[in-house]
Protein backbone atom coordinates (compact mmCIF):
# COMPACT_ATOMS: atom_id res chain seq x y z
CA UNK A 1 0.00 0.00 0.00
CA UNK A 2 1.14 3.54 -0.62
CA UNK A 3 1.11 6.19 2.09
CA UNK A 4 -2.09 7.94 0.93
CA UNK A 5 -4.11 4.70 0.91
CA UNK A 6 -2.81 3.76 4.37
CA UNK A 7 -3.94 7.12 5.76
CA UNK A 8 -7.39 6.86 4.11
CA UNK A 9 -7.90 3.35 5.52
CA UNK A 10 -6.83 4.52 8.97
CA UNK A 11 -9.37 7.35 9.01
CA UNK A 12 -12.11 5.07 7.63
CA UNK A 13 -11.30 2.50 10.29
CA UNK A 14 -11.53 5.12 13.05
CA UNK A 15 -14.97 6.22 11.82
CA UNK A 16 -16.34 2.69 11.60
CA UNK A 17 -14.95 1.87 15.05
CA UNK A 18 -16.82 4.81 16.56
CA UNK A 19 -20.10 3.95 14.84
CA UNK A 20 -20.01 0.22 15.55
CA UNK A 21 -19.12 0.80 19.21
CA UNK A 22 -22.07 3.14 19.54
CA UNK A 23 -24.34 0.40 18.14
CA UNK A 24 -22.89 -2.07 20.64
CA UNK A 25 -23.43 0.18 23.66
CA UNK A 26 -26.91 1.25 22.53
CA UNK A 27 -28.08 -2.32 21.93
CA UNK A 28 -26.57 -3.73 25.13
CA UNK A 29 -28.14 -0.94 27.21
CA UNK A 30 -31.59 -1.89 25.89
CA UNK A 31 -30.94 -5.59 26.58
CA UNK A 32 -29.79 -4.77 30.14
CA UNK A 33 -32.88 -2.67 30.81
CA UNK A 34 -35.30 -5.35 29.56
CA UNK A 35 -33.58 -8.18 31.47
CA UNK A 36 -33.32 -6.20 34.67
CA UNK A 37 -29.56 -6.86 34.68
CA UNK A 38 -27.12 -4.33 36.05
CA UNK A 39 -25.34 -2.34 33.36
CA UNK A 40 -22.01 -3.31 34.96
CA UNK A 41 -22.67 -6.98 34.11
CA UNK A 42 -23.49 -6.11 30.51
CA UNK A 43 -20.32 -4.02 30.29
CA UNK A 44 -18.26 -6.87 31.75
CA UNK A 45 -19.65 -9.43 29.30
CA UNK A 46 -21.34 -8.40 26.04
CA UNK A 47 -19.53 -5.10 25.51
CA UNK A 48 -16.20 -6.50 26.75
CA UNK A 49 -16.39 -9.54 24.44
CA UNK A 50 -17.27 -7.41 21.45
CA UNK A 51 -14.58 -4.82 21.99
CA UNK A 52 -11.96 -7.54 22.65
CA UNK A 53 -12.61 -9.18 19.28
CA UNK A 54 -9.90 -7.04 17.60
CA UNK A 55 -7.28 -8.25 20.09
CA UNK A 56 -8.21 -11.85 19.29
CA UNK A 57 -8.00 -11.26 15.52
CA UNK A 58 -4.82 -9.18 15.58
CA UNK A 59 -2.90 -11.26 18.13
CA UNK A 60 -3.83 -14.51 16.39
CA UNK A 61 -2.74 -13.13 13.01
CA UNK A 62 0.52 -11.88 14.50
CA UNK A 63 1.25 -15.32 16.00
CA UNK A 64 0.46 -17.11 12.72
CA UNK A 65 2.73 -14.66 10.88
CA UNK A 66 5.61 -15.62 13.20
CA UNK A 67 5.46 -12.37 15.22
CA UNK A 68 4.72 -13.57 18.77
CA UNK A 69 6.42 -10.51 20.27
CA UNK A 70 3.92 -8.29 18.47
CA UNK A 71 1.11 -10.57 19.61
CA UNK A 72 2.03 -10.45 23.31
CA UNK A 73 2.91 -6.76 23.13
CA UNK A 74 -0.56 -6.11 21.76
CA UNK A 75 -2.18 -7.89 24.71
CA UNK A 76 -0.18 -6.10 27.40
CA UNK A 77 -0.29 -2.75 25.61
CA UNK A 78 -4.05 -3.01 25.15
CA UNK A 79 -4.54 -3.54 28.88
CA UNK A 80 -2.46 -0.44 29.60
CA UNK A 81 -4.34 1.59 26.97
CA UNK A 82 -7.71 0.39 28.26
CA UNK A 83 -7.05 1.87 31.68
CA UNK A 84 -4.83 4.85 30.89
CA UNK A 85 -6.43 5.97 27.63
CA UNK A 86 -10.02 4.67 27.81
CA UNK A 87 -10.75 5.21 31.51
CA UNK A 88 -8.80 8.48 31.44
CA UNK A 89 -10.75 10.00 28.56
CA UNK A 90 -14.09 8.53 29.69
CA UNK A 91 -13.69 10.08 33.14
CA UNK A 92 -12.86 13.46 31.61
CA UNK A 93 -16.25 13.31 29.88
CA UNK A 94 -18.15 11.73 32.80
CA UNK A 95 -16.30 12.11 36.14
CA UNK A 96 -18.61 9.52 37.73
CA UNK A 97 -16.69 6.80 35.85
CA UNK A 98 -13.99 7.00 38.56
CA UNK A 99 -16.32 7.82 41.45
CA UNK A 100 -17.49 4.30 42.26
CA UNK A 101 -15.11 1.54 43.31
CA UNK A 102 -15.15 -1.93 41.76
CA UNK A 103 -16.83 -4.79 43.58
CA UNK A 104 -14.53 -7.33 45.21
CA UNK A 105 -15.15 -9.92 42.50
CA UNK A 106 -14.25 -7.59 39.63
CA UNK A 107 -11.17 -6.35 41.52
CA UNK A 108 -10.15 -9.95 42.24
CA UNK A 109 -10.36 -11.02 38.61
CA UNK A 110 -8.64 -7.89 37.31
CA UNK A 111 -5.56 -8.67 39.41
CA UNK A 112 -5.68 -12.47 39.33
CA UNK A 113 -5.94 -12.63 35.53
CA UNK A 114 -2.71 -10.63 35.21
CA UNK A 115 -1.10 -12.80 37.89
CA UNK A 116 -2.00 -16.01 36.05
CA UNK A 117 -0.62 -14.56 32.85
CA UNK A 118 2.70 -13.72 34.54
CA UNK A 119 2.95 -17.16 36.20
CA UNK A 120 2.47 -18.99 32.92
CA UNK A 121 4.79 -16.74 30.86
CA UNK A 122 7.60 -16.35 33.40
CA UNK A 123 9.45 -19.39 31.99
CA UNK A 124 9.83 -17.69 28.61
CA UNK A 125 7.39 -19.86 26.72
CA UNK A 126 3.64 -20.13 26.08
CA UNK A 127 2.45 -23.69 25.45
CA UNK A 128 -0.90 -25.16 24.48
CA UNK A 129 -1.30 -26.37 28.07
CA UNK A 130 -0.88 -22.74 29.18
CA UNK A 131 -3.55 -21.81 26.65
CA UNK A 132 -5.97 -24.35 28.11
CA UNK A 133 -5.35 -23.02 31.63
CA UNK A 134 -5.99 -19.43 30.51
CA UNK A 135 -9.16 -20.36 28.62
CA UNK A 136 -10.34 -22.31 31.67
CA UNK A 137 -9.85 -19.21 33.83
CA UNK A 138 -11.79 -16.93 31.49
CA UNK A 139 -14.56 -19.56 31.26
CA UNK A 140 -14.95 -19.58 35.06
CA UNK A 141 -14.98 -15.79 35.11
CA UNK A 142 -17.68 -15.49 32.48
CA UNK A 143 -19.74 -18.31 33.99
CA UNK A 144 -19.95 -16.31 37.22
CA UNK A 145 -21.07 -13.20 35.37
CA UNK A 146 -23.64 -15.02 33.26
CA UNK A 147 -24.98 -16.80 36.34
CA UNK A 148 -25.54 -13.42 37.97
CA UNK A 149 -27.25 -12.16 34.81
CA UNK A 150 -29.48 -15.25 34.74
CA UNK A 151 -30.51 -14.78 38.38
CA UNK A 152 -31.33 -11.16 37.71
CA UNK A 153 -33.42 -12.06 34.68
CA UNK A 154 -35.49 -14.54 36.71
CA UNK A 155 -36.94 -11.73 38.75
CA UNK A 156 -39.81 -9.44 37.83
CA UNK A 157 -39.32 -7.92 34.41
CA UNK A 158 -39.11 -4.13 34.50
CA UNK A 159 -41.67 -2.08 32.67
CA UNK A 160 -40.31 -0.72 29.41
CA UNK A 161 -41.65 1.90 27.07
CA UNK A 162 -42.89 1.09 23.61
CA UNK A 163 -39.94 0.83 21.15
CA UNK A 164 -39.53 4.04 19.21
CA UNK A 165 -36.57 3.25 16.93
CA UNK A 166 -34.78 0.38 15.19
CA UNK A 167 -32.32 -0.20 18.04
CA UNK A 168 -35.08 -0.53 20.63
CA UNK A 169 -37.02 -2.89 18.36
CA UNK A 170 -33.97 -5.05 17.51
CA UNK A 171 -31.45 -4.67 20.36
CA UNK A 172 -29.88 -8.12 19.93
CA UNK A 173 -29.33 -7.62 16.21
CA UNK A 174 -27.80 -4.23 17.02
CA UNK A 175 -25.35 -5.86 19.46
CA UNK A 176 -24.43 -8.59 16.97
CA UNK A 177 -24.00 -6.11 14.13
CA UNK A 178 -21.88 -3.88 16.35
CA UNK A 179 -19.57 -6.78 17.26
CA UNK A 180 -19.08 -7.85 13.63
CA UNK A 181 -18.48 -4.29 12.46
CA UNK A 182 -16.02 -3.75 15.31
CA UNK A 183 -13.91 -6.73 14.28
CA UNK A 184 -13.83 -5.62 10.63
CA UNK A 185 -13.08 -2.00 11.51
CA UNK A 186 -10.31 -2.98 13.90
CA UNK A 187 -8.66 -5.17 11.28
CA UNK A 188 -8.66 -2.32 8.72
CA UNK A 189 -7.38 0.17 11.28
CA UNK A 190 -4.62 -2.01 12.65
CA UNK A 191 -3.39 -3.16 9.23
CA UNK A 192 -3.02 0.43 8.06
CA UNK A 193 -1.52 1.59 11.37
CA UNK A 194 0.97 -1.27 11.34
CA UNK A 195 2.05 -0.35 7.81
CA UNK A 196 2.56 3.27 8.84
CA UNK A 197 4.57 2.20 11.90
CA UNK A 198 6.69 -0.07 9.74
CA UNK A 199 7.76 2.96 7.74
CA UNK A 200 9.23 4.36 10.98
CA UNK A 201 11.29 1.21 11.59
CA UNK A 202 9.73 0.21 14.94
CA UNK A 203 10.29 -3.28 16.40
CA UNK A 204 7.51 -5.87 16.66
CA UNK A 205 7.31 -5.55 20.44
CA UNK A 206 7.06 -1.74 20.41
CA UNK A 207 4.53 -1.81 17.55
CA UNK A 208 2.46 -4.25 19.60
CA UNK A 209 2.75 -2.19 22.80
CA UNK A 210 1.91 1.14 21.14
CA UNK A 211 0.41 1.24 17.64
CA UNK A 212 -1.45 -2.07 17.76
CA UNK A 213 -2.40 -1.58 21.41
CA UNK A 214 -4.02 1.78 20.68
CA UNK A 215 -5.56 0.47 17.46
CA UNK A 216 -7.16 -2.57 19.10
CA UNK A 217 -8.20 -0.45 22.11
CA UNK A 218 -10.12 1.99 19.90
CA UNK A 219 -13.31 -0.09 20.26
CA UNK A 220 -12.99 0.09 24.06
CA UNK A 221 -12.32 3.81 23.74
CA UNK A 222 -15.32 4.38 21.48
CA UNK A 223 -17.55 2.19 23.67
CA UNK A 224 -16.29 3.91 26.83
CA UNK A 225 -16.80 7.39 25.43
CA UNK A 226 -20.21 6.43 24.06
CA UNK A 227 -21.21 5.02 27.45
CA UNK A 228 -19.95 8.16 29.19
CA UNK A 229 -21.86 10.45 26.81
CA UNK A 230 -25.01 8.43 27.49
CA UNK A 231 -24.41 8.69 31.25
CA UNK A 232 -23.69 4.94 31.62
CA UNK A 233 -20.62 5.07 33.86
CA UNK A 234 -20.93 1.37 34.79
CA UNK A 235 -20.72 0.29 31.15
CA UNK A 236 -17.57 2.38 30.65
CA UNK A 237 -15.88 0.87 33.72
CA UNK A 238 -17.20 -2.66 33.21
CA UNK A 239 -16.10 -2.64 29.58
CA UNK A 240 -12.49 -1.89 30.58
CA UNK A 241 -12.35 -4.49 33.37
CA UNK A 242 -14.00 -7.20 31.28
CA UNK A 243 -11.77 -6.48 28.28
CA UNK A 244 -8.60 -6.58 30.36
CA UNK A 245 -9.52 -9.92 31.94
CA UNK A 246 -10.41 -11.31 28.52
CA UNK A 247 -7.19 -10.02 26.93
CA UNK A 248 -4.73 -11.79 29.23
CA UNK A 249 -6.78 -14.98 29.50
CA UNK A 250 -9.00 -15.42 26.46
CA UNK A 251 -6.80 -13.74 23.83
CA UNK A 252 -3.51 -15.29 24.98
CA UNK A 253 -5.30 -18.62 25.44
CA UNK A 254 -6.53 -18.60 21.84
CA UNK A 255 -3.12 -17.53 20.53
CA UNK A 256 -1.38 -20.32 22.49
CA UNK A 257 -3.69 -22.95 21.02
CA UNK A 258 -3.08 -21.65 17.49
CA UNK A 259 0.67 -21.24 17.73
CA UNK A 260 2.69 -22.02 20.92
CA UNK A 261 5.93 -20.04 21.09
CA UNK A 262 9.07 -19.36 23.11
CA UNK A 263 11.26 -21.75 25.08
CA UNK A 264 14.70 -23.09 24.19
CA UNK A 265 13.63 -23.75 20.60
CA UNK A 266 13.08 -20.02 20.00
CA UNK A 267 15.68 -18.16 22.09
CA UNK A 268 14.94 -14.74 20.55
CA UNK A 269 11.23 -15.11 21.26
CA UNK A 270 12.01 -16.39 24.77
CA UNK A 271 14.18 -13.35 25.49
CA UNK A 272 11.60 -10.93 24.05
CA UNK A 273 8.87 -12.55 26.13
CA UNK A 274 11.11 -12.30 29.20
CA UNK A 275 11.55 -8.56 28.66
CA UNK A 276 7.81 -8.06 28.27
CA UNK A 277 7.07 -10.03 31.44
CA UNK A 278 9.85 -8.41 33.47
CA UNK A 279 9.01 -4.76 32.64
CA UNK A 280 5.71 -4.26 30.81
CA UNK A 281 3.90 -6.73 33.07
CA UNK A 282 4.61 -4.48 36.04
CA UNK A 283 3.35 -1.47 34.09
CA UNK A 284 0.10 -3.39 33.48
CA UNK A 285 -0.13 -4.23 37.19
CA UNK A 286 0.52 -0.60 38.14
CA UNK A 287 -2.30 0.64 35.92
CA UNK A 288 -4.59 -2.13 37.22
CA UNK A 289 -3.92 -1.08 40.81
CA UNK A 290 -4.53 2.54 39.83
CA UNK A 291 -7.97 1.60 38.45
CA UNK A 292 -8.76 -0.03 41.80
CA UNK A 293 -7.28 2.56 44.14
CA UNK A 294 -8.01 5.91 42.50
CA UNK A 295 -11.79 5.72 43.13
CA UNK A 296 -11.05 5.18 46.85
CA UNK A 297 -9.14 8.47 47.04
CA UNK A 298 -11.59 11.29 47.76
CA UNK A 299 -14.59 9.04 46.91
CA UNK A 300 -17.16 10.70 44.67
CA UNK A 301 -14.92 13.65 43.88
CA UNK A 302 -12.15 14.77 41.51
CA UNK A 303 -13.06 12.29 38.76
CA UNK A 304 -11.53 14.44 36.05
CA UNK A 305 -8.30 14.90 37.99
CA UNK A 306 -7.99 11.15 38.41
CA UNK A 307 -8.69 10.64 34.72
CA UNK A 308 -6.03 13.19 33.84
CA UNK A 309 -3.53 11.26 35.96
CA UNK A 310 -4.32 8.00 34.15
CA UNK A 311 -4.10 9.65 30.73
CA UNK A 312 -0.80 11.34 31.58
CA UNK A 313 0.62 8.01 32.75
CA UNK A 314 -0.38 6.32 29.51
CA UNK A 315 1.05 9.09 27.32
CA UNK A 316 4.28 9.08 29.32
CA UNK A 317 4.68 5.31 29.00
CA UNK A 318 3.96 5.34 25.26
CA UNK A 319 6.31 8.26 24.71
CA UNK A 320 9.06 6.48 26.64
CA UNK A 321 8.75 3.39 24.41
CA UNK A 322 8.57 5.28 21.12
CA UNK A 323 11.35 7.75 21.87
CA UNK A 324 13.58 4.99 23.23
CA UNK A 325 13.00 2.92 20.09
CA UNK A 326 13.57 5.78 17.66
CA UNK A 327 16.75 6.94 19.42
CA UNK A 328 18.20 3.45 19.82
CA UNK A 329 21.27 2.82 17.66
CA UNK A 330 20.60 0.80 14.54
CA UNK A 331 21.59 -2.84 14.62
CA UNK A 332 24.38 -4.28 12.47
Amino acid sequence: MDLALELVLLVAGFYLLAKSSDWLVAGSSVVAERMGVRQLVIGLTVVAWGTSAPEVVVSSLAAVRESPGMSMGNVLGSNIANIGLVLGISSLILPQVLHGRLARREAFWLLVSVGIFWWLCADGRVSRVDGVVLLGAVSIYNFQLLWEARKASLGAKPEVDEPTNWVERNPRLTVLGGMLALAAAAYITVESAQALAGRAGLSDEVVGLTVLAVGTSLPELAAGVSGALRGHSDISLGNVVGSNVFNVTGVVGVVALIRPFGGDGEPEVRDALGELVSFDFFVVMTFSLAALLLPTLAPGRHGRAKGTLLLAGFLGYSGYLLIGELLAPAGP
